[in-house]
């Protein structure tokens, strides 16, 4: 029997209507400047994605475009302009940068409170600790598209491919705050299969095209996907082949339309929580 498909796009447009209620109730609008550096294709695609989220839940959006010689001088001082003006409410630094330059050092440079992202250490540490004030983009989005299946994940045994501080690390911490029983794998690991199969569920960002396989996965596991590889032919699939993959998982998200558009609601929900934060 074929495992049901988790259709993210879905359940995005129900917590944008969500979203969009409660930001119609309040006396101003929030608004998100972002800071774009290069020309990575990716990051334009994104960029685009991000803007018709803000423009469909009301939410004011500015970006700061910049050519691929810009220093980090530049950045900082333009993070630091937007971290003093009291009509932003967050602040996002579009990744990857140009090769040169370093992400952390600004990210560190952003207001806590304006860092929708919920990348800075301020935020990753309250994290640590359960406080999730401001949960990083993707691995919200995956909670809350869990807790909408009626996925709990307390006891469960759950394994994470990636170590990232974009998505792994925060994914495992999260997990850990709601009491899964964590393992957290990826490209130094050995034996992966021996960690995967064992996984009632795995969530995968390798960000390599048909890495996981059905021999990879346990029977009615819940597979979350959140690669997003371009193949040679130009379409864009994720890290399980899906289709093999869909005739033993009981659940999986499909590349595109999965985990993708949930990453874009948690941005403009922290967005929406930074404004909410920021006026008290």
């Amino acid at each position: 029997m074929a495992g049901k498909k988790i259709d993210g796009r879905n359940i995005a447009d129900e917590g944008e209507a969500e979203l969009k209620k409660k930001i119609e109730k309040m006396d101003r609008p929030p608004k998100l400047d972002t800071i774009f550096a290069g020309e990575d294709e990716g990051s334009k695609v994104y960029l685009g994605v991000k803007n018709r989220g803000c423009k469909r839940v009301g939410i004011e959006t500015t970006t700061h475009r910049y050519g691929a010689d810009v220093t980090e001088q530049e950045l900082a001082e333009k993070i630091e302009e937007l971290n003093g003006d009291d009509s932003i409410d967050g602040i996002l630094l579009q990744m990857p940068l140009p090769d040169g330059l370093q992400a952390q050092p600004l990210i560190e440079d952003i207001d806590p409170v304006k860092d929708v992202e919920g990348l800075h250490p301020v935020n990753l540490g309250k994290l640590m600790i359960g406080k999730e004030e401001m949960v990083p983009c993707t691995p919200k989005g995956i909670l809350t598209m869990l807790d909408h299946e009626g996925i709990d994940v307390e006891g469960r045994d759950v394994c994470v491919v990636s170590h990232t501080t974009i998505v792994g690390k925060p994914m495992a911490v999260a997990l850990l705050n709601r009491d899964a029983t964590v393992e957290v794998i990826h490209e130094f690991t050995k034996e992966l299969k021996s960690h995967t199969k064992k996984a009632d569920i795995l969530i995968t960002a390798a960000g390599k095209a048909h890495f996981i396989t059905k021999d990879m996965i346990s029977e009615s596991s819940v597979v979350i996907d959140v690669g997003m590889n371009r193949l040679e032919n130009g379409d864009l699939v994720g890290d399980a082949v899906y289709e093999e993959c869909m005739e033993k998982a009981s659940r999986i998200t499909p590349v595109p339309g999965g985990v993708g558009p949930m990453t874009v609601l948690s941005l403009l929900q922290n967005t929406y929580q930074a404004a909410i934060n920021r006026r008290g």
